[in-house]
């Protein structure tokens, strides 16, 4: 037997010269697609539109994949949005462009979380919804990739050419490669502007919060405020006792030291010992992950003039009890009193006219007629619940005005002169709110006067012409000889609960009120005064 040393034959195949320059451009088209994928990637930031991102996309694809139609859309509540795409301003499938869920291409690719290849659409025998609008376009071919995130699919990356079996297999890798880089950038990008978006709301929110609101740290440092401009022009740690001085010098006062002590929201009301401002304080501790007290929300409202509301509300409703009084001890009193006018008139119709007590009888009639005056006006000015015009006169408001206050101003040794012109004509007005002007005035030329020697009340009324009025007005005056209005308040005092006087002696709204009686009237108050030597007092009113 013959035995024959048999070797395996290996055919060796030679790639010609065509093949070795077509896989060499591939190689190089890869590298330059992976290069392009690298560059979109660094060149993406969040803070970019989406017409941004577009832009840093269509420029550089143009040299590694045909395409006359770029955009991509997103997924929003359900919805398949076109949010941006190339050519720009176009109305076709453009920004804005909503796509139907049924029959889609784009929603095919999403639903498959898988490229979609359409080499020719035209003559496809699977009509998709948006077909015709690619007709119109001239679109025949296009590639449709899925926008994966986390495996989760935030929308589709979709190109578009004028040509049919433009897209090749490694065209088909390359879009869903590029599609992964750019749907991670475009994520992070709405990621962002969510997050940006709450910041901004919240810092918002924080803003308009009225009053002040300031976190602060273990050490009181100030780490925000809705009124940053003092802490950041410090240019350092600012304590918050420096920069909102809500208890005066008294920090031991401030809920937040007892906040930070118990771990517990404490709120107390502080009065600042040097503006007398009221101001209530609420401080909320703030925990970390690890539940560690590492700061403090504290806001600070100012509530001076809600209290000084409340305490008119309760003037007013002590004024109301005084007022019912007021009727039934008047009611009680007009009966003697009309006894002894009418019984001290009846005596004098038969006194002799040499009657040694015939004075002593007038006196009686008089003192008795003026107490029923008196009693008169105070339950008018009691019962000013119809506010009607009539027709009055200033005069007669003076009159009825000083029937109240004369006793309590002249008892504090205040003489009071008048000077009433008599030639002054009725007008429309309400009598019972000019009243109250009228005693305001002289209740506040009272206050001016006390303590000094020689204090005198001038009230006087009479008309004129008035250029700004443009007609003729009656003015009344009320003057006094008192320690004045210092000119850095004199802008204030017509503001609603600013005072000078004593908590027991003003709430700060009788300026306020007779200002808004007066332009009720269509009038205006004038005031002229000067520290240390008076004050007038002028209501105008256009006859």
């Amino acid at each position: 037997m013959e035995l024959r040393n048999e070797t395996p034959v290996v055919e060796n195949k030679v790639l010609s010269s065509v093949e070795v320059k077509n896989i060499i451009e591939e190689l190089t088209r890869q590298n330059s697609r992976m290069a392009i994928i690298q560059q979109i990637a660094k060149r993406i930031n969040v803070e970019m539109s989406y017409d941004d991102i577009i832009d840093e996309v269509a420029a550089p694809l143009r040299s590694v994949l045909p395409y006359d139609l770029l955009s991509f859309c997103l997924l929003e509540k359900g919805r398949l949005i076109i949010k941006s795409g190339v050519p720009k301003e176009q109305k076709i499938l453009g920004v804005g462009w909503i796509l139907d869920r049924h029959n889609s291409a784009p929603w095919k690719a999403i639903m498959d979380k898988h490229c979609f290849l359409r080499q020719d659409i035209w003559n496809d025998p699977h009509k998709y919804q948006e077909d015709d609008n690619l007709r119109e376009l001239g679109i025949k071919s296009a590639i449709m990739a899925p926008l994966l995130v986390n495996n989760e699919v935030i929308g589709a990356l979709n190109f578009g050419s004028k040509e049919t079996y433009v897209y090749s297999e490694n065209d088909f890798i390359f879009v869903q490669q590029l599609a992964d880089q750019l749907a991670v950038c475009i994520n992070n990008t709405r990621l962002y502007a969510e997050v940006s978006k709450s910041k901004r709301e919240w810092e918002e929110t924080f803003k308009a919060v009225p009053g002040r609101l300031f976190l602060i740290d273990l050490s009181y440092n100030v780490l925000r405020s809705n009124s940053q401009d003092p802490v950041a022009k410090s240019g350092r740690d600012v304590k918050c006792y420096e920069t909102f001085a809500c208890c005066g010098d008294q920090c031991h006062l401030c809920p937040a030291a007892e906040a930070f002590q118990t771990g517990r929201a404490c709120v107390r009301e502080s009065t600042h010992t040097i503006t007398k401002n009221i101001y209530n304080i609420s401080a909320y501790p703030l925990y970390n992950e690890n539940n560690d007290l590492y700061g403090m929300a504290v806001y600070v409202n100012d509530v001076t003039g809600k209290r000084r509301m409340e305490a008119q509300l309760f003037q007013s409703a002590k004024l109301a009890a005084i007022g019912e009084m007021a009727a039934g001890v008047a009611h009680e009193l007009n009966s003697p009193l009309t006894a002894i006018i009418g019984n001290s008139s009846l005596i004098l119709r038969s006194a002799p006219s040499d009657d040694k007590y015939l004075k002593l009888l007038q006196d009686i009639k008089s003192c008795g007629q003026r107490s029923k005056r008196i009693i008169q006006n105070l339950l008018t000015f009691s019962r000013q619940d119809s506010y009607t015009f009539a027709q009055v006169s200033i005069n007669d408001v003076v009159e009825n005005s000083l029937y109240l206050v004369s006793y309590q101003i002249e008892k504090n040794k205040i003489t009071i002169n008048k000077n009433l012109n008599p030639q002054i004509p009725l007008f429309m007005g309400n009598k019972l709110q000019l009243e109250q002007v009228v005693i305001n005035f002289l209740l506040n030329a009272k206050d001016a006067l006390e303590g000094l020697a020689d204090g005198v009340i001038e009230i006087s009324t009479n008309m004129r012409e008035d250029s700004e009025a443009g007609c003729i007005v009656v003015e009344l005056k009320v003057a006094d000889n008192g320690v004045g209005i210092p000119e850095s308040i004199i802008d204030q005092i017509f503001n609603p609960f600013f005072t000078t006087k004593e908590k027991t002696r003003g709430t700060g709204l009788g300026l306020s009120v007779s200002l808004g009686i007066a332009q009720t009237h269509g009038g205006r108050i004038e005031v002229d005064s000067e520290a240390g030597r008076g004050s007038v007092f002028s209501l105008i009113i256009p006859l």
